[in-house]
C-alpha cells in the first residue's frame, strides 16, 4: 500500500494508542487493596508501574529481535502480547499472575515503543515528517485519555472487567497487518549495525537520565496517590479519579500541538517553569477542598508536565557524545521508565523515612522536590547557556 495514503498513515500511527496505556488503571489502585489486603499500598501500586520495567528491558531487546523476524512482525508480537497480557487480569483474580502479566504487556509495548517513532522518520521526510511526529505524540495521549475514561466507566462493574479496556489494542493489531507492508530488513538492520560509528556515553547523559529517573518518580505520585487522596479526604470514589487523571493527558494534547511556539517564547526556560508549575499543581491538589480544585492541581501538573518531558528529549541531544544520540536517548527511556517504575518505592521509602505515609503526605514530599528541582534546572541551565550548549530554537 502506497504509504502515501490515509490507511496506511493511520494505520502506522495507530500503534502509538497504546504506548502509555499502562498507568492508566492507576485509579483503581484502592479497589484493588481491598481484594488483596495482606498486600502493602507499595505492592498494588505496582500493578501500575511494573509495566514501565517490562518496557525498559523489551526496548533493550527490541534491536536483536527485529534483526531476526524484521520490523513488522516484531511489532505485531508486540501488539500480540500486550493484547494477551492486557486482558489477563480481567478473568484471574491472583495478585503474582497479575503482576507478572503487567509486566508482559510492558514486554509487548517496548517491543514497538522505537519503531512506532523511528518507522516514521525512516519512512517520511521533512514536513509530512514533522506533522506525522507531532500526531504521534498526540496518538498517545488521546489513547491515554479515552482508556482512563473508560477505566472510570468499567469501575462500576468491578475493578477486574476495567482492565477490558486494553482490548482497544486489536484495533492497532488489525490495522498494521492488514494495510502495513514493511520489506523484510533484518539483514538491512544488521548490516547497518556494521556501518554505524561506536557510540559512547558521557556524564551529562547519565546526569540527565538520573535527573529524568527523579523527575519521572515523584511527577507519578500523581497517577498513583490522585484515587486514594479523594478517599481518604472522602471527596471522591476511585471511579472520580479517572476523570480527573484524563484531564492530564487532555492538556497534553494540547501542549503538544503549540509546543514549538511555547518554546520559542520561554526557550531553556520551559524546564525549570514546567518542574515549578508541577510542584505548584501537586500544591493545590494536597489542599484542594473539593473536586474541582484537585482537578484543577492535576490540570497544571500535567500541562506543566507536557512543557518540561519534551525539553528532556530535546537536550539529551545537544549533551550527547557525536554520534551518540540515539543510543543518549535509550538511556534516557531507562532512566524515564525505571523512575515510574520504582515510583511507588521511592514514595514508600520517603513515608517510612519521614513518617508522612498518607496521600496528601506524598503529594507534598513530590511537590517539594520538583520546586527544588526546578531551582536546580535553572541554575544548571543558565550556567550551560552561557557556554552555549542549549538547543538550537531555530530546530523547533
Amino acid at each position: 500500500m502506497n504509504k502515501n495514503s490515509f490507511l496506511f498513515k493511520a494505520s502506522l500511527l495507530s500503534i502509538s494508542l497504546v504506548l502509555v496505556a499502562g498507568p492508566v488503571v492507576s485509579s483503581l489502585i484502592p479497589l484493588i487493596q481491598q481484594s488483596f489486603p495482606n498486600q502493602s499500598t507499595s505492592s498494588i501500586e505496582l500493578i501500575a508501574t511494573v509495566p514501565n520495567f517490562g518496557i525498559l528491558i523489551f526496548v533493550l531487546l527490541s534491536n536483536f529481535i527485529i534483526k531476526f523476524i524484521g520490523k513488522k512482525k516484531t511489532v505485531l508480537l508486540g501488539l500480540f502480547v500486550a493484547l494477551i497480557a492486557g486482558l489477563v487480569p480481567v478473568f484471574i483474580e491472583s495478585y503474582t499472575i497479575i503482576l507478572v502479566s503487567r509486566f508482559f504487556f510492558g514486554a509487548g509495548i517496548g517491543l514497538f515503543n522505537a519503531l512506532a517513532v523511528s518507522l516514521i522518520t525512516e519512512l517520511y521526510e521533512g514536513e509530512q515528517q514533522a506533522s506525522l511526529m507531532g500526531l504521534q505524540a498526540a496518538m498517545g495521549s488521546i489513547g491515554s485519555t479515552v482508556m482512563t475514561l473508560l477505566v472510570g466507566y468499567f469501575t462500576r462493574f468491578g475493578w477486574q472487567n476495567s482492565f477490558l479496556v486494553y482490548a482497544v489494542t486489536v484495533l492497532p493489531l488489525i490495522l498494521f497487518t492488514l494495510f502495513i507492508k514493511l520489506p523484510d530488513d533484518g539483514k538491512e538492520v544488521s548490516g547497518q549495525a556494521v556501518k554505524k560509528e561506536k557510540e559512547s556515553v558521557n556524564a551529562p547523559t547519565i546526569v540527565l537520565s538520573i535527573f529524568a529517573l527523579i523527575v519521572y518518580a515523584l511527577f507519578f505520585v500523581v497517577m498513583l496517590k490522585t484515587a486514594t487522596l479523594l478517599v481518604e479526604t472522602g471527596l471522591g470514589k476511585p471511579e472520580t479519579a479517572a476523570s480527573i487523571l484524563g484531564s492530564i493527558t487532555i492538556v497534553g494534547i494540547v501542549v503538544g500541538v503549540f509546543y514549538g511556539k511555547i518554546f520559542k517564547v520561554l526557550k531553556q526556560n520551559v524546564l525549570p517553569i514546567g518542574l515549578l508549575g508541577m510542584g505548584i499543581g501537586f500544591m493545590l491538589i494536597l489542599s484542594a477542598s473539593s473536586i474541582s480544585m484537585v482537578t484543577a492541581g492535576a490540570i497544571v501538573s500535567g500541562l506543566s508536565f507536557s512543557l518540561a518531558a519534551p525539553f528532556m528529549f530535546m537536550l539529551v541531544g545537544q549533551v550527547a557524545p557525536k554520534n551518540s544520540a540515539n543510543l543518549a536517548t535509550g538511556l534516557l527511556l531507562v532512566g524515564i521508565n525505571l523512575g515510574v517504575f520504582l515510583s511507588p518505592t521511592i514514595n514508600g521509602f520517603l513515608g517510612k523515612m519521614t513518617g508522612m505515609t498518607s496521600a496528601a503526605d506524598s503529594f507534598l514530599m513530590s511537590g517539594i522536590g520538583l520546586i527544588a528541582l526546578s531551582v536546580l534546572s535553572f541554575v544548571v541551565l543558565s550556567a550551560q547557556k552561557k557556554k552555549q550548549v542549549t538547543p538550537d530554537t531555530q530546530k523547533i
